[in-house]
């Protein structure tokens, strides 16, 4: 199997960009702009003509606008942004918590102008350390907040108002979710004993599916193609993780070889999450912990139809949240200590990873604070992302305590 580096440059405040050429486009405008400087007079009009049509196409041509800060909250508490789903340009949301007189479970929705608060159903004030862990959407009317806590909770919104469709008593339960159509909606909290386990809903009721894995984050094609990460106990005692495949009637295990290491006694990997463009492009991330968990070394596989190919990102920079964008993977990049609990990287990036190259994309400063991302949404009918998070205090504070939620986007 092709095995290949993650391009990650670190600057001296994290991770920075790396530089890009011009495009032929961008020469040739540079190219007529300095013939039309140099002629005589009556052929300076058709250069300057020449020019301005170099710089349109330069522009049709130019890259999508980068990383950029759009809102961040202030809601008189310590919130941070952990979840981010997008139906359309005009219509997003972000959830995440407040730490104001206890833990809530917080809203908000982009309408195309600006992002503003929203309200959960009063029964989510009930759950204690609520947290608004996950977001899925497939269309304005059917959109699903998973709240993590004690109990845990998954919402809908149907266009008009949303309403709790079903909870799950336990201890502080943290939970995910997946909404592909009203009636293919999934829930995700966990393997395990004191776990709340994998649920399908189908528009009436909520069962445990048939799997061969148990499945922690899905993604679909089609209602005949849809893809699966998940964990089965071994022989050993130990949890195996893999791929599985849903063809319309079943599910069944896609190998990998040896891609995705086994766990041993010095050795654990865990699956992130598994994204599915086509039938011939899937992604999958994960992170193997090695040295009694000192260190770390995350990856992404790619399904191209055919065949797995494995890319390892450098020794103790993680891989998080992803989200495909444009024709590849977008995927935060974070430098890690797993031997000094209390460093977070104060300057993040999102890699950007296309089955030919990668390219690591710069996030914006912000002196004096450190930024967490948690969570990235590609906008349909678009090549922008929305990426969401929250700072922090500074390094020397005990207890890293968010200050607040910020969104950041790509892209216009």
């Amino acid at each position: 199997m092709l095995r290949q580096s993650l391009v990650i440059t670190a600057g001296s405040c994290g991770i920075a960009a790396l530089a890009a050429g011009l495009t032929p486009a961008t020469a040739q405008a540079a190219q007529a702009a300095r013939a039309a400087q140099a002629t005589p007079a009556g052929q300076q009009a058709r250069a300057t003509g020449a020019a301005r049509t170099a710089l349109a196409a330069a522009a049709a041509q130019a890259p999508t606008p980068g990383w950029r800060i759009v809102h961040v909250n202030n809601y008189g508490g310590h919130d941070s942004l952990t979840a981010v789903t997008a139906v359309s340009p005009t219509d997003a949301w972000a959830g995440g918590l407040v730490t104001n007189s206890g833990t809530h479970a917080f809203l908000q929705h982009w309408d195309g102008r600006a992002w503003t608060r929203a309200s959960l159903p009063p029964a989510i004030r009930r759950i204690k350390l609520a947290e608004v862990s996950d977001l899925a959407a497939s269309s304005a009317s059917n959109v699903w907040a998973f709240i993590s806590g004690h109990p845990a909770a998954a919402a809908r919104f149907d266009g008009t108002a949303w309403r709790v469709v079903r909870e799950w008593p336990g201890e502080a339960f943290s939970i995910t979710g997946e909404a592909f159509s009203a009636r293919d909606v999934w829930m995700f909290g966990g393997i395990g004993p004191r776990t709340a386990g994998t649920w399908h809903y189908d528009g009436r009721s909520w069962t445990r599916p048939k799997m061969p894995l148990t499945a922690f984050d899905v993604s679909r094609v089609s209602a005949k193609d849809e893809w699966a990460i998940g964990d089965r106990l071994g022989r050993q005692g130990t949890y195996v993780g893999g791929v599985e495949r849903w063809n319309g009637h079943s599910w069944a295990i896609v190998p990998t070889g040896k891609l995705i290491p086994a766990d041993t006694a010095v050795r654990s990997t865990a699956l992130g999450q598994i994204l599915a463009q086509s039938r011939r492009s899937v992604w999958v991330t994960g992170t193997t912990y090695t040295d009694g968990f000192q260190h770390l070394t995350s990856f992404i596989l790619h399904w191209n139809g055919r065949t797995w190919r494995r890319v390892t990102a450098g020794t103790d920079l993680s891989l998080g949240p992803a989200a495909i964008g444009g024709a590849g993977l977008l995927t935060v990049a974070q430098r890690v200590r797993l031997t000094n609990q209390s460093y977070t990287d104060p300057a993040p990036a999102l890699a950007s990873y296309a089955p030919a190259r990668q390219v690591a994309l710069a996030t914006p400063s912000h002196p004096g604070r450190s930024l967490e991302i948690n969570a990235i949404a590609d906008i349909p009918g678009t090549r922008s992302s929305w990426a969401v998070g929250g700072y922090f205090t500074d390094a020397a504070a005990p207890g890293w305590i968010p200050s607040g939620g910020v969104i950041l986007r790509r892209g216009s």
